[in-house]
């Protein structure tokens, strides 16, 4: 109690935020949250989840990653690309002037800084044709496979998540996701403009992000590690949660950010 003391009292955890991507809620995060590498980083960290599937649009769901002035910003897939818009708004000279903490580090889990590629554009346009007659009933087998490895095809632990989102979420949070995040613009020519720490982690075997994509934008970044799983598709924190945790815990323990929080010293 006396060393305590003479320590002076703890300072406050800092914050990071969870960003999911599209059709995807807090349940993405909680294989990897389990795992023990994981349940270091809850330790470590404050987390939140940027609640973008209760939104109602492109600013709602901007909002969600203003509103709670994180240290620490983690974007799976649409997730990433929303919170690189946000940090690259903080870099602003306007924005620069307010009160908000810095942003202290970046992950982008599957996400790409680029424009959507024509054929992605095209076969979103063709869902939102069909939604405005047809009903959304959920992901078919077909659509998973494209997220998934094949080898984690038969897997529940990765497939019942996956589908369970989608099927909760439902109708009308695809049409508001899809609707508001297709027409969205490169970010690339302003990645080197981000100067805090930058994790970027992808699947070797993503067919939605292509590990020459992550490369790029590793290359544009003056402070990014780049981390590709093994045997691991687009959905990261379910297929190979125990990597992913692993990757997390060392990044931030590198920059510094996973050092002490209630007394705690992580080795």
């Amino acid at each position: 109690m006396q060393e305590s003391a003479a320590r002076g009292p703890t300072p406050p955890a800092d914050t990071l935020l969870m960003i999911p991507g599209t059709m995807c809620d807090q349940r993405l995060w909680q294989p990897m949250l389990q795992t023990q590498a994981g349940q270091q980083l809850q330790q470590l960290f404050t987390i939140k989840d940027a609640a973008i599937w209760q939104q109602l649009d492109f600013a709602g769901m901007m909002e969600t990653i203003v509103a709670p002035n994180a240290a620490h910003l983690l974007g799976f897939s649409m997730g990433g690309y929303l919170a690189l818009s946000h940090l690259l708004t903080r870099y602003s000279t306007d924005v620069q002037q307010t009160s908000a903490p810095p942003i202290k580090s970046l992950v982008l889990l599957a996400a790409t800084a680029g424009a959507l590629a024509d054929g992605e554009v095209q076969q979103r346009q063709q869902i939102l044709q069909w939604l405005q007659t047809q009903r959304y009933r959920g992901m078919s087998q077909k659509r998973l496979a494209e997220f998934i490895h094949p080898d984690q095809l038969d897997n529940p632990l990765v497939t019942e998540p996956v589908l369970a989102m989608d099927k909760a979420l439902g109708h009308d949070v695809l049409w508001m996701q899809l609707s508001q995040t297709s027409a969205r613009q490169s970010l690339l020519m302003q990645l080197q403009q981000v100067s805090c720490p930058v994790l970027i982690v992808g699947g070797r075997d993503d067919k939605l992000v292509a590990t020459a994509t992550l490369e790029q934008m590793a290359a544009l970044m003056p402070n990014t590690e780049l981390v590709l799983l093994p045997d691991c598709g687009h959905m990261l924190p379910l297929e190979q949660p125990v990597l992913l945790a692993n990757a997390l815990l060392a990044f931030y323990q590198r920059i510094g950010a996973a050092t002490i929080k209630a007394g705690r010293n992580i080795g």
